[in-house]
């Protein structure tokens, strides 16, 4: 994949530095791995950015409404994606930036903002997906597997702790701390006759001085810190076996450490975070801090310390995280890098499209001028489409502008030149519906029923200039049951391809992609059916006739006979028991109630469902070729 990040943050002493700070976890997360520019705004406390990162800042005479066009003018949104934090990134922002053609990932912790970025990660474990307002195509990233937690943290909410006493506490409150809850917690810790030791962390932003006048009197028991790399800082609260602290990132990172802790919210971002490690027995309840005195803190500590329930609260922080969280987000961001152009038809095609689209950016759609529903859903999302048949150039003179990593054929109708298959940067790719090499060409579920087959499967395979030829990537088998008919293959298909597509699109991020060839001894080939192509032979036997039927049943046009000059089309037959001589010709009806039941040529046939109107089936009368009219 080729294109960059750009990490959008604010901070300073009015605004806080947690904006900054969650997205350094992220950075840390993918500084290895993808190329990035921090982008900040002029009036940001930028001596927190680390020196390593390369920094670029927005003019000051540019506003937030500008922003977009700014961006759009110095970085390309064919070589960047945006990753933004911050509560000025609103509705309206983030529709300018999918405007500019930007793939945008928005930190939300808020859920208010109707959402038109492409991924919205909120690692509250309190939020669901019914909080949220948002665009069909928008994923959403919740809870505290995607927390953003930078790695050394995550290395630590591995280990496995217990707490025996309760007596060195860790008091952060972060940022600018505007209520001076610091102040008023490590005074209420100093009451406390059991605590030794008071570990303070100031941050970038906090103005007050009477911390230090405290600590000067208490200099056997208060250290303060500032400006702590993420090390030190994990240093720091590995000392403490009790904590005090709001519920924003750094509750985050206490939890990771483990130990008891007491939080609580002042600002809105806090609340559906608090919410979430309250639901979780992860934090014990502090409430709402905004009008938190000293005296309200000494009780809070009081009852924590009287309870001793400090280890059931360290197992409820262990089962909030696990160890899979950086590489998670790592695989987020590569996703939303990869862009991708979608070749489709049909039902199956539709369904398939619509899961792809909401996890992914799609640039383009080619489609037949008769999928009327593709049309409609690429209309709807302001997907630029082509509607037709994409050979001799017409299809690659469409998609020529579109620069798509991945394009992905699902159910298409079409062949496609060569000039298709390489235009994508890394992969062109199918998925088919059966196990090749066995079964190329057209329908193959229907010929794998129609020959008596009891597996069947989709097959992930390279496009390359032959029918169904190129290298297989993965296959999804699927078992034919005995009342399997085409169109219930069909839905089985349709709840494996996409996951199959997201399978090779995670191989592609992962770099992993291995191909094996495909064994030509053992290909087979079947084409196109059409209805004409139904008809039922009545010397056959009472198996081949059952596949027969059930592969072409409704919706599909349907297997067929004629019965005095009609149509009759048949939808499902089953196995007669009735014992019926051989000098009987194949096709006549031997009983036609209850249940029609017809010679073929080991036995009988029950005509269960058939599609007919006005006609009289008659005991001795045929169906047959000679027949139809």
């Amino acid at each position: 994949m080729t294109k960059n990040v750009i990490f959008r943050a604010d901070g300073n002493s009015s605004t806080g530095l947690g904006h900054l700070y969650r997205l350094f976890s992220l950075v840390e997360i993918v500084k290895d791995t993808l190329n990035f520019v921090f982008l900040t705004s002029q009036s940001s406390t930028s001596s927190v950015i680390p020196k390593n990162y390369n920094l670029a800042f927005i003019p000051q005479e540019i506003s937030i409404d500008g922003e977009p066009e700014w961006i759009a003018t110095n970085f390309s949104p064919d070589e960047y994606i945006i990753i933004a934090d911050g509560y000025q990134f609103s509705s309206s922002y983030q529709k300018q930036i999918k405007d500019k053609n930007f793939n945008l990932i928005y930190i939300d912790d808020l859920a208010k903002e109707h959402m038109y970025a492409d991924v919205v990660v909120n690692h509250s474990p309190y939020i669901q997906e019914k909080h949220f307002k948002k665009e069909a195509y928008t994923k959403l990233a919740l809870g505290t597997k995607y927390a953003l937690l930078r790695p050394l943290f995550l290395k630590e909410a591995k280990h496995i702790k217990t707490i025996e006493t309760v007596d060195s506490a860790f008091v952060c409150f972060g940022g600018a701390d505007p209520l001076n809850l610091t102040l008023k917690a490590v005074i209420a810790l100093l009451q406390i006759p059991s605590f030794k030791n008071i570990h303070v962390v100031l941050g970038g932003a906090y103005r007050d001085t009477d911390i230090f006048d405290l600590e000067e009197i208490h200099s056997d028991k208060i250290l303060i810190y500032r400006n702590l790399s993420e090390e030190d800082l994990i240093k720091v609260m590995q000392q403490c076996n009790f904590a005090i602290a709001p519920a924003s990132t750094i509750l985050f990172e206490l939890s990771c450490i483990n130990m008891p802790i007491l939080s609580g919210f002042y600002v809105d971002n806090q609340e559906l975070i608090y919410k979430g490690f309250l639901n979780n027995d992860a934090i014990y309840k502090g409430g709402n801090l905004s009008d938190y005195q000293v005296s309200d803190f000494v009780k809070k500590i009081q009852v924590i310390l009287k309870e001793n329930k400090f280890n059931d609260q360290i197992v409820a922080q262990k089962a909030l995280f696990d160890d899979k969280i950086a590489a998670r987000h790592l695989s987020l961001i590569k996703e939303s890098l990869l862009t991708l152009g979608v070749l489709c038809s049909g039902g199956l095609g539709l369904d398939t499209l619509s899961k792809i689209v909401k996890n992914h950016t799609v640039h383009f759609i080619l489609t037949d001028s008769n999928s009327d529903a593709i049309i409609e859903f690429a209309t709807k999302n302001n997907i630029p489409f082509y509607a037709g048949n994409p050979r001799s150039g017409k299809g690659f003179n469409f998609i020529k502008e579109f620069s798509v990593d991945v394009i992905i054929s699902i159910n298409y109708l079409f062949l496609i030149d060569e000039d298709i298959i390489n235009h994508s940067k890394l992969l062109t790719f199918n998925i088919h519906g059966s196990l090749l090499p066995k079964y190329r060409g057209r329908t193959p579920h229907v010929w794998a029923i129609i020959n008596g087959e009891d597996i069947a499967g989709i097959t992930a395979h390279i496009i390359d200039a032959g029918c169904d030829t190129g290298n297989i990537i993965h296959q999804i088998e699927t078992p034919i049951e005995a009342e399997d008919t085409g169109a219930t293959m069909l839905e089985k298909y349709a709840n494996a391809y996409y996951p199959l597509v997201k399978k090779v699109i995670k191989d592609v991020v992962d770099d992993q992609l291995t191909t094996t060839i495909q064994k030509e001894e053992d290909a087979t080939y079947f084409g196109i059916r059409k209805p004409k192509d139904g008809e039922i032979n009545w010397n056959w036997t009472k198996e081949a006739i059952r596949n027969w039927v059930r592969a072409q049943a409704h919706p599909y046009p349907g297997a067929f006979t004629y019965y005095e000059g009609q149509k009759i089309i048949i939808d499902k037959v089953s196995i007669s028991n009735m014992k019926i001589s051989n000098n009987i010709q194949n096709g006549v009806i031997v009983q036609s109630a209850p249940t029609i039941v017809v010679k073929v040529n080991d036995g009988g046939i029950n005509l269960d469902i058939i599609r007919t109107e006005n006609c009289t089936f008659t005991v001795g009368k045929t169906f047959c070729y000679e027949n139809r009219i």
